[in-house]
């Protein structure tokens, strides 16, 4: 049991930094997501015009990971990130300065874009420092941090603002402080001198289960997000009510991250993608008709169902960078969250187009669908390709915290636990 705890600790320690600067970063896009929201339906902004102003945000993914790669790798993953965030920082603010739909969609397109190219900063460096063997439990913390950080951003809501300028502050001020301990980590980033372009046909080719099950995974989150509360309360749950299943449906996909992601690094990362989609495809249906019981029953369906939505693009994600080499991982982190964008925008439009025709277990019924198409994709893909072909990255050792001097001597070579042992018998000696 102890060896196991040093060996958490070992595989978490270096990254510590890393999502402490994440959980600051999702704490103001939670935040600041809730806000505008707010707003536009306080200003009684027509629901159609809000609905295209909130998601016009991930056609800004779309466009980020069109081109962010690039300046990427051409200043370094930690220079990049600073940018775009200190960009974000500033562009919060500019919606204190002018009330106007389409203004703010303006300002959201471009925050998008900068959000997007930092998640891709932050996704292909920790990607790198992963292997094979912990990549899925390394993906599952990163998940549950930015789950963490969306959920208490929300608690900012209950700071007094009259005047609609505190909140806008308190983001750009947690945008900031998110760039600190990115900045001044000593984790190494990844070799930008060495890389080299990505393309999605070759993507797919490579790992097409993990290139689908983003798309998939992108219509699940964005039509809980965005069609959750709604679907709940046409299926007749008060307020209250609604906000437990939200609340659930979360804490779900939360709960879940740790557990599937390590049973993920012990075992094909593509049966875990299937068993997921499949269990959603069987139970998915029947979660409505506990909707409207007891507390009890609403928050285990709420449970059950995030537990399914919120855990397969981790996978995907990690099934996919199985699959790649090292200097491909900028460009690779791009297109997946392009695709997770994809899904993000149609499944919201196709699903409350078919809720508005057949009622509200229509949003219930499309995850089933879904889920079904993609575990028939799925078993055609194990069937006809057993054999994955993983590739053996190298092998990532924990980062020991010395002296900036020793650490400068240390990030020379690859093997940086070999070499820090080496440096200690030194200096022992």
């Amino acid at each position: 049991m102890l060896e196991k705890l040093q060996n958490i600790r070992a595989v978490f320690s270096p990254l510590t930094a890393f999502f402490i600067g994440t959980l600051f970063t999702c704490s103001a896009y939670g935040l600041l997501s809730s806000y505008l929201a707010l707003r536009l339906n306080g200003a009684h902004v027509p629901m159609f015009y809000t609905g295209i102003i909130m998601s016009v945000y991930y056609v800004g993914y779309i466009f980020a990971t069109l081109s962010s790669y690039k300046i990427i790798n051409r200043v370094g993953h930690i220079r990049a990130f600073s940018a775009y965030i200190s960009i974000l920082s500033a562009l919060v603010l500019l919606h204190a300065v002018y009330f106007n739909p389409l203004y703010w969609g303006i300002l959201r397109l471009s925050e998008g874009y900068c959000l997007a190219s930092s998640l891709m900063c932050l996704e292909s460096w920790l990607n790198t420092r992963s292997n094979n063997k912990n990549r899925g439990i390394i993906m599952s913390v990163y998940m549950v941090t930015t789950y963490l950080g969306s959920a208490f951003g929300q608690l900012f809501l209950n700071i007094p603002d009259p005047q609609g300028f505190v909140l806008l502050i308190v983001v750009s001020f947690l945008y900031s402080v998110a760039l600190v301990p990115i900045s001044l980590t000593a984790l190494p980033t990844p070799d930008i001198s060495r890389h080299k372009a990505m393309s999605l046909r070759e993507l797919h080719q490579k790992a097409p289960m993990g290139v689908v099950g983003c798309i998939v995974s992108g219509v699940f989150v964005g039509s809980v997000y965005v069609l959750g509360a709604i679907y709940a309360q046409k299926s007749g749950l008060d307020i209250s009510r609604t906000s437990l299943f939200m609340f659930f449906c979360i804490l779900g996909g939360m709960s879940a991250q740790i557990p599937v992601g390590r049973l993920s690094d012990k075992m094909d990362r593509r049966f875990i993608m299937m068993w997921i989609s499949g269990g959603l495809f069987v139970v998915a249906p029947w979660l409505h008709f506990f909707m409207t019981e007891s507390v009890w029953e609403l928050a285990a369906a709420s449970l059950l169902l995030g537990s399914g939505v919120f855990v397969l693009y981790p996978i995907c994600v990690s099934h996919v960078n199985d699959m790649i080499d090292d200097d491909a991982r900028t460009e690779a982190s791009g297109l997946l969250i392009m695709l997770q964008s994809v899904g993000m925008i149609a499944g919201p439009v196709i699903i409350s187009f078919l809720m508005q025709a057949f009622g509200s277990m229509s949003f219930l019924v499309s995850f089933s669908v879904v889920s079904g198409a993609f575990v028939l994709y799925a078993l055609k893909n194990v069937t006809f390709r057993p054999d994955v072909g993983y590739i053996n990255v190298t092998k990532t050792d924990p980062v020991p915290m010395m002296p900036t001097h020793v650490f400068t001597k240390i990030t020379q070579d690859d093997t940086l636990l070999d070499k820090a042992k080496s440096l200690f018998v030194e200096k022992k000696n």
